[in-house]
């Protein structure tokens, strides 16, 4: 007899701690919907330029998780790009991992449309980043290695930045510039959640570029 009510005693327990996860679970849930209606019926802020300021969406990556291409190639030939005839073949160093970023400008000068060439090289010389940029005439182009907050200024809406993503593990990226297109950049600091907001100051470092890829490791010196 002892013995049954201990058992009928541990499975009213069970029971009543069962009971108390799932309203928890579902009190949870009911919070986290009217909070969600809250915020859809609450009229947002505006920037100075009369933009709404939207809750900039989650970063669920990471620039630390090697690419699906890096283990693809690893048996692939450690070889550079070769320089296109009639193009400026150019190289330099980004930085893109979970609390950094590397943001690119290209300028096209020229009276027609260009496709610009941009590689990453892994540690040892092997191609895991590819990307082929059109750019038109007359015209410019920001590019990203990380998302970009919501709401941006105008100036980084229009045209809308490319996301480059060249993840950590590109060690060494090259742009070959047709006639007329020029480049700029640098890498910034974010806050380590992977969205480069251009209206706070993350502080930022020039690129250098060269084309003599040993060059852009080399440290800068000054000479008066």
């Amino acid at each position: 007899m002892y013995k049954f009510g201990a058992v009928f005693f541990v499975i009213v327990i069970g029971l009543l701690f069962a009971l108390g996860i799932l309203w928890t679970g579902t009190d949870q849930t009911a919070r986290a919907e009217s909070y969600q209606l809250d915020l859809a019926s609450t009229p947002l802020p505006l920037t100075d330029e009369g933009m709404p300021i939207i809750p900039a969406s989650v970063y669920t990556g990471s620039d630390e998780i090697p690419p699906a291409s890096l283990s693809s190639s690893v048996n692939a030939p450690n070889v550079l790009a070769t320089p296109v005839p009639g193009e400026t073949l150019v190289y330099f160093v980004p930085t893109d991992n979970d609390a950094t970023a590397t943001v690119l400008y290209l300028y096209n000068t020229d009276t027609v449309d260009h496709i610009v060439a941009l590689r990453g090289y892994s540690y040892n010389g092997v191609l895991v980043y590819s990307l082929n940029i059109n750019i038109s005439a007359i015209s410019f182009l920001r590019l990203a290695s990380d998302s970009i907050a919501a709401a941006p200024p105008p100036s980084w809406a229009t045209p809308a930045p490319i996301i480059t993503n060249f993840t950590d593990f590109t060690y060494l990226a090259s742009l070959s510039l047709p006639k007329g297109v020029k480049v700029e950049g640098y890498t910034l600091f974010n806050p380590g959640t992977g969205v480069v907001d251009p209206r706070t100051d993350q502080g930022a470092i020039p690129l250098r570029f060269s084309t003599d890829p040993s060059t852009v490791f080399l440290p800068a010196v000054s000479h008066n």
